[in-house]
């Protein structure tokens, strides 16, 4: 259909081809702003002829076809935007435009995806994607096609969706293939077909004669999502208030469950959520590799709340993410699932792989649970928090710049500031109140003191001093990953805020020093280098 310099189906050389690119957007630029639904047409057409003059010379490195490239990309994109603005677009089956010879539904057709695409429902623009805070590095790739959000709402209509996010923000890559001798060979009604590609796993097409890669954004589908859960207000209100948050604990897949892939899942620190992993997120996302072995997710708590309570809430999650898409037992991504916790959420992760034992009651009470009075449920929720063994699913920890010991005795004040301003949790206080006036004598003092996550920061916290004394499974391996606040080890004594041997535990695999500070460690390049060398290390010894 295309030769060099010529396009033979209507013998428009792309000089000619381009200038219709342009006169086409130059008109829907026009009529947009009148808020004319032509500009739909006027953009599709500038789109076609921009794909016209890629096909006359196929050439990447060539001026004029960057010019074509960048006319096609974008004609098109603005084109579904306008499309979804004045509802021209079904998602799920075809886009409706004008041309020369009369509307025409172009067919869309879905490539590589791991969603059914039956369950899209709209597009969102890129460019207009909100400002993700945690997102400090790019993550776009360059290339033909107009990138696009894809918005799936969650119909909680199987066991999966129990671990889907509502609504899901999906990356896509959309490509139009037009039919050349239709348009500009006087032939039938034209035959285009657009294409939905997912960019993660597909890297490049076959477009207007030659091999390109695909464009791609992983970033503003995050950042749809980081602004549809509530972003860092949901983190703010989870420490300041936690008992109005304490429901909203929710342990969320970035994609369907897939069977055979290893799940691995994030969990935040003091008022955060897990949106502070977006750049390891999506540059693991982006790794050839990654996702044939690997399936992310994200772990949410109130921070504020009793933290014996957030990390019993974070076992139950992970109890019922087995039971839910696991039930045999039998899956081997599931059965080697990695935990990463940054700060408070590496204590949280301690917590899911040791055996209690009776030091924590003992730090409570004087007596044995069973012989207290109190109601079933009551003992039940004590149980839960207090006497529990290893997560079996759970093969491998990473702890980033975890306090085992509490914070630096400099970062401390800070730490006491915000404890002002956070509302004492109430989950306990009933019960523990409860159970001093029915068990004289029994329940010691601390019962009514157990610390919230700002609480766990404190140095001399005694819970402390007896998570240092449980040992971890050995058939779960662990990494300390810390922070040197970008002084040389020989003299680096943290990250600013987690003093070295704070963030030492013994029986490491590995223990690694990056130059960041306690803030920039999730997003450093050096923590990403060395969390990628792990989970290869992990994905070699499962599959052994």
């Amino acid at each position: 259909m295309a030769a060099p310099g010529m396009v033979r189906a209507a013998g428009l050389d792309r000089d000619a081809a381009l200038q219709r690119a342009a006169s086409a957007r130059r008109r829907a630029i026009l009529v947009e702003h009148g808020g004319s639904r032509e500009c739909i047409d006027r953009y599709y057409e500038g789109a076609v002829f921009a794909y016209a003059a890629m096909a006359a010379c196929p050439a990447l490195d060539d001026k004029r076809a960057r010019k074509a490239l960048a006319l096609y990309n974008e004609n098109l994109a603005d084109c579904l935007r306008a499309a979804t603005r004045h509802g021209a677009i079904d998602v799920r089956s075809r886009l409706v435009v004008q041309t020369p010879r009369g509307v025409i539904q172009v067919p869309i057709v879905h490539q590589g995806f791991v969603w059914s695409p039956a369950e899209f429902t709209r597009l969102l623009d890129p460019a207009a994607a909100p400002r993700n805070p945690s997102n400090t590095r790019d993550h776009t790739r360059s290339g033909v096609g107009a990138s696009q959000v894809l918005v799936r709402p969650n119909p909680h209509a199987t066991v999966d969706d129990a671990v889907i996010p509502d609504p899901m923000f999906i990356p896509a890559t959309a490509v139009l293939r037009p039919d050349l001798d239709a348009w500009l060979g006087g032939g039938g009604g034209p035959g285009d077909v657009l294409e939905f590609y997912d960019p993660l796993r597909v890297g490049g097409v076959a477009l207007a004669g030659a091999r390109r890669p695909l464009a791609a954004d992983l970033d503003a589908p995050i950042a749809y999502l980081e602004e549809g859960t509530g972003g860092l207000q949901s983190g703010w209100a989870g420490l300041v208030n936690p008992s109005q948050d304490v429901d909203r604990a929710f342990l969320g897949l970035l994609e369907p469950f897939q069977p055979g892939k290893i799940p691995v899942v994030f969990v935040h620190g003091l008022y955060d959520t897990p949106y502070t992993f977006t750049d390891m997120m999506n540059g693991l996302r982006s790794r050839p590799g990654f996702l044939d072995r690997f399936q992310i997710a994200g772990y949410r708590y109130a921070t504020g709340l009793t933290f014996l309570h957030s990390a019993a809430l974070f076992r139950r999650d992970l109890h019922r993410f087995e039971a839910a898409l696991d039930p045999a037992r039998t899956d081997p991504g599931v059965q080697n699932t990695v935990l990463i916790g940054h700060s408070m959420g590496g204590l949280m992760l301690k917590l899911q792989v040791v055996s209690s034992g009776p030091a924590l009651w003992e730090l409570v009470a004087t007596r044995p649970l069973e012989t207290l009075a109190a109601t079933e449920p009551e003992r039940a929720f004590l149980a839960s928090l207090f006497f529990f063994e290893p997560v079996p699913i759970v093969r491998r920890a990473l702890f980033l710049a975890t306090p085992h010991d509490g914070l630096g005795a400099t970062t401390q004040p800070i730490g006491v500031l915000n404890e002002r301003l956070t509302r004492r949790p109430e989950d306990l206080r009933d019960l523990a109140a409860r159970l001093d006036r029915d068990n004289p004598g029994a329940v010691r003092p601390y019962m009514h003191d157990l610390p919230n996550s700002i609480g766990m920061l404190r140095r001399r916290e005694p819970i402390h001093q007896v998570m240092r004394c449980l040992p971890i499974d050995p058939r779960i391996r662990h990494h300390t990953i810390a922070g040197t606040a970008r002084v040389p080890v020989a003299i680096a004594h943290g990250d600013g805020a987690v003093p070295i041997a704070s963030a030492r535990q013994e029986g490491a695999e590995s223990e690694t020093l990056v130059p960041e500070y306690h803030t920039t460690i999730n997003s450093s390049e050096y923590t990403f280098v060395e969390v990628e060398r792990i989970l290869k290390r992990h994905a070699a010894t499962v599959s052994r």
